[in-house]
C-alpha cells in the first residue's frame, strides 16, 4: 500500500488493540466485512443519547475536581477530528471544552457497561481522540470519559503523557503493517474470535 494514502482511523485503533488482524483485514481485503443489524442499531441508540445529553447537567463528569475555570464547558457533537501529524481522523460522540482542558465523552452500548473495568482497546480509542482534539483545538487533553448506554453509567480515563506516546508509536506501527502487508499476530484473547466474521479467512 501507498504510504501517503493511508489515513487511520480511531475506530482502527480501537481494532487494533482487540485484534490486529482486524485492522490488516480491513484494509487489504476491503469490502469483506458486512454492515450488521447491530451496528445500525447502535447508531440510532447514539442520536437518542445525544438528544437526552443536551439536557444533561454536567454533575457526573465532575469537572470541579480539577478545573481552575468557573465557566460551564461547553459540550459539542459529531465532531470530525483530523491530524496530519498523525494521519489519523475520527468522529467523537461528544467533546467537553473548558478553558483549559478539551474531554472527549465516547458512548459505548453492548457489554461495556459489565463490570466495573474500561477495557483496554476502548481505553486507547477514547485517548486517540484526546489526541485529535489537543491539535484541533489545541488545548490539553487530560482526560475523557466513556457513557454506558446501557445503564447510564459514566467512567472516566486519565491520559498520562507515558500513554500519549505509546499510542503514538503503536500508531506508525499500524501503518507500517500496512504498508508493508505484514500479517500481524492474532489477539491472545482467544474467545475474541469465536463470533468473529474474519474467523473463516483467519484460521483458514
Amino acid at each position: 500500500m501507498n504510504d501517503t494514502k493511508i489515513i487511520l482511523t480511531v475506530g482502527d485503533v480501537k481494532q487494533y488493540f482487540y485484534c490486529p488482524r482486524i485492522v490488516f483485514f480491513n484494509y487489504l481485503m476491503p469490502g469483506f466485512r458486512p454492515t450488521t443489524y447491530k451496528m445500525e442499531e447502535g447508531k440510532l441508540r447514539q442520536k437518542e443519547e445525544e438528544r437526552l445529553e443536551k439536557r444533561r447537567t454536567f454533575s457526573r463528569f465532575k469537572l470541579d475536581w480539577t478545573s481552575k475555570s468557573r465557566t460551564q464547558p461547553t459540550k459539542y457533537f459529531n465532531i470530525k477530528l483530523f491530524s496530519e501529524s498523525l494521519g489519523l481522523s475520527g468522529l467523537l460522540d461528544m467533546a467537553l471544552l473548558t478553558e483549559e482542558e478539551a474531554i472527549p465523552v465516547d458512548f459505548k452500548d453492548g457489554s461495556f457497561s459489565r463490570g466495573r473495568f474500561v477495557a483496554l482497546h476502548h481505553k486507547y480509542q477514547l485517548l486517540a481522540y484526546g489526541l485529535l482534539l489537543e491539535e484541533s483545538y489545541l488545548k490539553k487533553s487530560l482526560r475523557g470519559f466513556i457513557h454506558s448506554l446501557e445503564d447510564g453509567s459514566t467512567k472516566s480515563i486519565y491520559f498520562s503523557e507515558g500513554a500519549k506516546q505509546y499510542l503514538t508509536g503503536k500508531i506508525k506501527k499500524m501503518r507500517h503493517m500496512l504498508i508493508n502487508e505484514i500479517f500481524p499476530d492474532e489477539t491472545p484473547y482467544k474467545g475474541r474470535c469465536q463470533e468473529c466474521e474474519f474467523r473463516p479467512i483467519c484460521k483458514g
